[in-house]
Formats: C-alpha cells, structure tokens, sequence
C-alpha cells in the first residue's frame, strides 16, 4: 500500500487546495480551508509538514514562507486507493463493486453508466 492511499481525509483537503493553486503557503491553505474546518494556521503548517515528511508534498522557501506543492496527482491518489480497496478484497473486484453499490444510493443514471463501462471493458478485454 502507498502512502498516498493511507491519507486521512484532513490530509487530502489541504491537497485539494494544493492541486487547486499549484502551491501556497500554509497560510494561503489555512485561508482557502478555514469556513470550513476549525483549524489553526500553526495546525496547517504542521500537517503540511508531516505530509512532506512522507513525501506527498515539497516546498520551496519564500521570505520567511514555505510554498508547499503537491507531489502526488489526484490520478495517482485515486488509483492508489482503489489498489488497496482491491488488495482488501483479495483482489476480487467484482466483491468490491458489489459491496460499494450495496452500501451507497446508486441512481438510475450511474448503473446505466456502470453498465456501459462494464461493457466497454469487456469488449476490450475481447481483442
């Protein structure tokens, strides 16, 4: 499992501001996230710290500031989260989607398109 899949939701969100502006410091992160979490700009600068630590972020000085920017892509945290939800279920896919429709409000319209990608794939997997 890569580090990128073993990261909190917290962790995520300051990436989320990362990948939005392609850097900023923890204060311009602490600005974009603080309507929504009751964090302090100290907390922002810790956790963007412990993230560079595990290598998902790096910075570059600025003044007294650090520019931090994310070192990991969304593609590449989706793809290692789906790989460890793979590896809980033993490889076994077709588990994993069972269990993930049978515990979310799937609409009509999303198992039309789940249908379609299941059928796309197949037809690829025939070549």
């Amino acid at each position: 499992m890569t580090k990128a899949a073993k990261l909190t939701a917290l962790q995520v969100r300051l990436l989320e501001v990362l990948w939005e502006r392609r850097e900023a410091t923890a204060t311009e992160v602490h600005a974009a996230l603080e309507r929504d979490l009751d964090l302090a700009r100290v907390t922002i600068g810790t956790l963007l710290h412990r993230l560079e630590r595990q290598g998902v972020v790096t910075h570059t000085a600025e003044g007294r500031e650090y520019k931090y920017r994310a070192l990991v892509s969304r593609e590449a945290l989706r793809r290692a989260r789906v790989d460890a939800a793979v590896d809980a279920f033993q490889g076994d896919v077709a588990a994993l989607v069972n269990f993930a429709v049978s515990r979310a409000d799937v609409r009509p319209d999303e198992i039309k398109q789940l249908r379609a990608m299941l059928a796309a794939h197949a037809a690829k997997t025939k070549r």
